[in-house]
């Protein structure tokens, strides 16, 4: 695995500044042009990775256009910004993922990964390491395949085009600031889902640790591990295609303090005890920052995500997965004992919610499944939805019961009944849909 001389492509729209009394250092700014274009609503993407110890200012000069407006997403974050028509400036006071915005244009984003720093970095010349150094790595069709309990480290000047591909290796790390690319690898057929993921791992390896890298470009799954107790945290996916899904994690399965920007779903919360907490999702124009189910046959229980920010939402045209919170359970499993609670939601403006029972081109169970015990607690959203939200089965026998609505406000209303939030709910297939505002 030898480093080429290529320069990967750098941004021509940014330059990016960290500030300190050494003088500004200037991190390298990536870039990566829209692979859907008839579809995609950014033309492209752009990013830059630094260490941050303490509180760093951070100054950022559009080499674009000038701009009247520049804000910081999270909002939550609430990091104040100062401008001129071409830079601005803002301390960032903690590790975390920041999209900055000019004039609220969401063609041409550029987001900041700010890590903490490294420690215990592995040896290049230890033999239980697949040690990627500075420079560009060209893997072509060739799988990187950890054995069992060896750690793949990605330095933070790697770019690697290649897979990642565990088969019965458990107790593999995949860790570093460098990144996985994956723009080489063609598409999707339509239809179809015979592109391999940028990395997988199948039911044998188990827990699997994934830490700190950007995974860019793959043309399907980002994150595919099977295995239990597998770990996903502090990394940044970026995608362009549809079947481009997020992450999907087996039993007891954790995703924290990660970025999400995906053109299908984000999160799949398909296996029990799976948690996910303190990630920021920029969904594209398909797919669900959280899918509950494409046809579960077994049954699954305990799923908990808590404190994130989905900053956008580019859904436009309609279909059964554009919706925020979304369900399209074909299959026959009864999958219950979902919350989600302290979600903050900006800048979406199609669909809140569309649970639903019912099959399609992929169901194979004839049986119906049943959906139970969904909570959604302190959840915000800007809004107004222009799509009415649904809960709903195509059959009574696919029931879907129990479903709490707890201090949800949209709009700046907090939601009291289904009207409130454009909710149609069916009342034949479905029972005890309640909504309740706690006073404090």
């Amino acid at each position: 695995m030898i480093a080429a001389r290529a320069t990967p492509p750098r941004s021509p729209h940014y330059l990016v500044e960290i500030l300190d009394d050494s003088g500004p250092a200037r991190p390298t700014v990536h870039f990566s042009i829209a692979q859907k274009p008839d579809t995609n609503r950014a033309a492209d993407v752009s990013w830059a990775s630094f260490d941050l110890a303490h509180p760093l200012v951070v100054r950022v000069t559009n080499l674009r256009t000038g701009f009247t407006s520049a804000r910081i997403l999270p909002s939550s974050r609430n990091l104040e910004v100062t401008s001129d028509e071409r830079t601005a400036t803002f301390t960032v006071d903690r590790a975390g993922q920041i999209a900055v915005e000019f004039d609220e244009d969401p063609h041409h984003p550029l987001f900041l990964f700010a890590n903490a720093p490294e420690t215990d970095v592995p040896s290049p010349g230890d033999p239980n390491v697949i040690f990627f150094g500075p420079g560009e790595h060209f893997l072509g069709e060739t799988f990187i395949e950890p054995r069992a309990g060896q750690t793949v480290y990605l330095s933070a000047d790697a770019v690697v085009h290649g897979r990642i591909l565990l088969s019965d290796a458990p107790g593999v790390t995949i860790r570093g600031r460098g990144i996985l690319r994956g723009g080489h690898l063609p598409a999707n057929p339509p239809n179809t889902y015979t592109v391999p993921h940028a990395l997988a791992g199948d039911h044998a390896s188990s827990g699997v640790t994934v830490e700190g890298i950007t995974i860019v470009e793959s043309p399907h799954y980002k994150i595919l591990l099977r295995g239990d107790d597998c770990i996903v945290k502090n990394v940044k996916l970026l995608g362009w295609w549809f079947g481009t899904d997020g992450v999907g994690l087996g039993r007891r399965g954790l995703v924290e303090d990660s970025f999400l920007r995906c053109n299908d779903d984000a999160l799949k919360l398909y296996n029990s005890g799976m948690v996910v907490r303190r990630c920021v999702i920029w969904q594209l124009e398909n797919g669900a920052p959280f899918q509950l189910s494409w046809n579960m046959n077994h049954d699954n229980a305990g799923f908990h995500v808590s404190d994130i920010d989905i900053i956008r939402v580019d859904h436009r045209h309609d279909a059964n997965n554009r919706a925020i919170f979304n369900s399209i359970h074909g299959g026959s499993a009864h999958l219950r004992d979902y919350l989600f609670e302290d979600i903050r939601i900006e800048n979406a403006r199609f669909r809140f919610l569309l649970l639903q029972i019912r099959k399609t081109n992929w169901s194979k169970a004839v049986e119906w499944g049943r959906l139970s015990n969904i909570t959604l607690r302190n959840i915000t959203a800007d809004g107004p939805f222009a799509e009415r939200s649904a809960i709903r089965s195509d059959d009574a026998a696919g029931r879907i019961e129990r479903i709490r609505f707890e201090n949800v406000n949209i709009g700046g209303t907090l939601i009291r009944k289904a009207d409130d939030a454009s909710i149609d709910v069916d009342p034949a297939t479905t029972a005890d849909i309640t909504f309740h505002v706690m006073e404090h």
